[in-house]
């Protein structure tokens, strides 16, 4: 056994560090040597507000004016005598004969509009932001009572709404909710971890894990356009990464399956994320400046003509420059752009081109050690130096969606490009110089090009849609590493050169149909069924039907308002394309004869209770069995238990041979803004296990037993809000090191970090996690412009989270790495670094509208 000694840093890993967040203003002055500066600072700030308090405050009276049309679903004709009002009034106005109306005299600031009409299912409008001089259009599209499948007298508001396809399973997040999310740094995946079913995870990254599934079986659609990406740093393979990409300025409204899934976004097993963006302002342009804790962006939207609207933005960080003058040794910098343009052709066509993507720099900075002289520092820059690679990632997606409006149809049609290009390398202690020193280097693009088609349409009692899709698929990689391939127990393991390019070229194709209709009044029942096939292999090239069905009914009980909904179904999901384009020593594909589609098979079900006005109560259980699921050969682990690191996940032998399960119950209270009074508490109670080497299953990585999530806000006078959010998680498992192999010469000098001892896989339970944070708004109105000033408050109860302690090999005074005489391999001394993370990170953003 090799020697260890231990040695406690209490300063966060770089992981941690770099990626918690932490204001630009507060990481410096928290360095300063300076107190004057932090006095200043803190005095700055407070003389700050109330200046603009006193002498911008509530000058202005100037009311905002709302106008909107309001239009038949079916037919796309313009309703006339629409009772329109505030969702919190009881003031309406009538539409004129072509559909429009005006709403005066209002308050700057969040508001939802509904409408009322004998024959139509009442409809509410999504939460939109109007200020004195951004009054967006608002669109309304009522469903007669005759075709729809409408809650008639049941549904209140569309917080409430039950979908006839995901009655269960799924949940809605509105503008204020996204905006206002304290600790979430305007992040949208930090934001659902507000929502039941989703684990929360301590540390510096967005890995979206959901009900006890793996970050990579997550999918994201951007009205209605597949995105593969909405992570910078994201981790190829999976979903996961540090920051999210998406601008939340232009989300007016998220949609979130955690099951029950709709038949035509397919290829997910944990959730789908259904973002839907706003449209230009039709009447002038406008702009938005934004400052937040680790960059700054610039927003605009306007017309382009009478039928055409854009919204437009770009973000650039600034963190490289700032982890430099902090002497951190590692320098991040991303930029991310997007865009939609809208033409409305005519009152039933309409086409929309949209645009997101990202540039990601990751460098190390090796001169982190110049002038330190902390000897916990300079071990924890040189472990970091050592191990992490130098990246670069970029990505796009392009996409087109044509709407036409049929008699008692739509038809959509959605065509889109998206493209991935990653690549990183490392070289022993960073010297570059010579070819002998190469741990590996990597380079890969994947490219997808899409072409999906919807039409759905009415068919008396029943609501139907047919659709279908095939997608071209370009994969390629050139990959130059050494690789470690274990032994047996007491040996070192074997390091192994492998150097191959591939290219995959992949068809894709699929087919779906689901049909709905109205029970019993206020129920609903729905089919569905889907056929998924590609190319690869003879496996995958048979359709695999994935079948589904979802019903929803009125308890016939004493309490009014209680719906029993559920559903069982069968969804698959592609493995990444790193596992399809691994090729062997001789040049074919390694995977081909042992990969098939990852399967889960799913049942959900539970009660809804509507009677609490503007209030969604839901109580679930969840059962997810999986199948076929990948198994890394060199490792032997269910793939199923990674996704959380900056490696690239499958690029590897690998066989779809793992099973699992996962099951829980879910409890959720969501409260809509009517009062100023705003919240959402849920929690989550689950198990997952995967298989191991052994076919023994066992606890996975994401069984974190109980997550508990409270986020509130209220909106106070003079347009002050406050809200928080406490989150509890239990610790979820980890895998203890290997200490002996992992300090051996040979495997050290290739991977840098410790080798995880698989014979003990998720043996070890992390403490449990729990973070309170606060946000502060302010924000002054005027004429033509509003400034929002915001304190962010990210573990605003300084609590550390003590994360399994890192093996590093010891060192001497000199950083040389010490030998290990008494070990019976060739290896070094080893000592632990304690990994806590979890400290007090205070923000200041600045949103300038004008």
């Amino acid at each position: 056994m090799a020697d260890i000694s231990c040695t406690f840093y209490k300063e966060p890993l770089w992981m941690g560090r770099f990626f918690g967040f932490v204001s630009t203003y507060f990481q410096f002055f928290r360095r300063s040597t300076n107190p004057f500066l932090v006095i200043l600072f803190h005095f700055f700030m407070r003389g700050l507000f109330i200046f603009l308090s006193l002498v911008a405050g509530d000058v202005l009276h100037a009311q905002v004016v709302i106008r909107g049309r309001v239009l038949d679903l079916s037919s796309r004709k313009p309703l006339s005598n629409v009772g329109v009002g505030l969702d919190k009034s009881t003031d309406k106005v009538l539409t004129a004969a072509d559909g429009s109306f005006v709403i005066q005299g209002l308050e700057p600031g969040f508001h939802t509009v509904t409408a009322q009409l004998d024959g139509y299912d009442n409809e509410t409008s999504s939460e939109m932001l109007f200020t004195y001089d951004k009054s967006p259009e608002v669109v309304i599209e009522m469903q007669s009572l005759s075709q729809g499948i409408g809650e008639v007298n049941i549904r209140k508001t569309n917080l409430q709404r039950r979908e006839a396809e995901s009655p269960v399973s799924s949940q809605k997040l509105s503008i204020r909710e996204i905006e206002r999310n304290p600790g979430g740094n305007r992040d949208i995946s930090k934001i659902i971890q507000s929502l039941p079913g989703v684990i929360s995870i301590p540390g510096f990254r967005n890995d979206v894990v959901i009900r006890g599934g793996s970050p990579s079986e997550n999918k994201f659609y951007l009205d209605g356009v597949e995105i593969p990406i909405i992570n910078h740093f994201q981790t190829q393979g999976s979903t996961g990464g540090p920051v999210g990409m998406l601008n939340v300025n232009f989300i007016k409204e998220v949609n979130f399956y955690t099951g029950a899934f709709p038949v035509n976004y397919a290829n997910g097993l944990s959730s789908v994320l259904d973002f839907r963006q706003m449209d230009g302002n039709a009447n002038k342009a406008k702009y938005r400046f934004t400052l937040g804790s680790s960059d700054v962006g610039f927003t605009a939207d306007g017309p382009l003509s009478k039928k055409t609207t854009y919204i437009f933005s770009a973000r650039q960080s600034y963190l490289q420059g700032l982890f430099s003058v902090l002497g951190l040794p590692f320098l991040p910098n991303f930029i991310d752009y997007q865009a939609k343009v809208k033409v409305k052709l005519n009152d039933k066509d309409d086409i929309t081109f949209l645009m997101v993507g990202a540039v990601d720099f990751f460098k190390l900075n090796l001169n982190a050690n110049d002038n330190v002289t902390d000897s916990a520092t300079l071990k924890t820059n040189k472990f970091i130096l050592n191990y992490l690679p130098v990246y670069k990632q970029w990505n796009y997606t392009f996409g087109t969606v044509y709407t036409h409006f049929g008699a008692k149809s739509k038809t959509q049609t959605f065509l889109s490009r998206n493209m991935l290009s990653n690549t990183s390398f490392k070289y022993k202690n960073n010297d570059e110089s010579s070819e002998a020193n190469r741990i590996f280097t990597y380079a890969s693009t994947e490219e997808e090009n899409k072409l999906r088609i919807e039409n759905s349409r009415n068919l008396g009692r029943w609501k139907l849609l047919v659709g279908g899709g095939t997608e071209f698929v370009q994969y390629g990689v050139d990959n130059k590493a050494k690789v470690l391939i274990p032994g047996a127990p007491g040996t070192a393991g074997t390091v192994k050169d492998i150097q191959f390019r591939s290219m995959l070229e992949l068809f894709k194709y699929s087919g779906f149909v689901r049909g709905y209709r109205n029970v019993m009044g206020t129920g609903t029942l729905s089919f569905a069924g889907r056929l998924d096939g590609n190319g690869f292999n003879k496996s995958m090239g048979n359709p695999l039907n994935q079948p589904t069905v979802s019903v929803s009914a009125s308890l016939p009980t004493a309490i009014s308002g209680l719906f029993f909904n559920a559903n069982m179904g069968q969804f698959t999901q592609l493995p990444s394309y790193t596992m399809l384009g691994y090729r062997n020593s001789y040049g074919s594909f390694d995977n081909l004869n042992r990969i098939k589609y990852m399967r889960n098979r799913m049942v959900a079900a539970g009660l809804q209770y509507n009677k609490v006005k503007d209030t969604k109560i839901t109580w679930e259980g969840f059962y997810k069995n999986y199948s076929n699921y990948p198994f890394a050969l060199n490792d032997s682990i269910c793939l199923g238990n990674l996704g959380t690191d900056f490696a690239v996940l499958g690029n590897e032998p690998v066989s779809s041979v793992s099973k699992g399960k996962a099951y829980g119950m879910e409890f959720l209270v969501q409260r809509r803004s009517r009062s100023g009074l705003y919240g959402i508490l849920s929690y989550t109670l689950s198990w997952s296990q995967f298989n191991d080497k052994n076919g023994k299953s066992v606890r996975s990585a994401w069984d974190s037993r109980h997550t508990l999530s409270m986020v509130g806000g209220v909106k106070l006078k003079r347009n002050w809000e406050l809200g928080a959010k406490l989150r509890f998680a239990t610790g979820r498992p980890y895998t203890p090191d290997d200490i002996s192999r992992s300090l051996v010469k040979a495997n050290w000098d290739v991977r840098g970090t410790a080798l995880p001892n698989y014979n003990l896989l998720n043996a070890g339970r992390l403490g449990n996690f729990s973070q309170l944070d606060i946000r502060v708004d302010k924000v002054w109105y005027f004429k033509k412009a509003s400034l929002n000033l915001y304190m962010d408050i990210q573990n605003a109860l300084n609590n550390a989270y003590l994360g399994p302690q890192t093996l590093i090999a010891a060192q001497d005074a000199a950083g040389n790495l010490i030998s290990d005489p008494s070990a019976p391999l060739p290896s070094y001394k080893g000592e632990y670094l304690l990994n806590s993370s979890g400290f007090l990170q205070p923000s200041i953003g600045v949103i300038w509208d004008f």
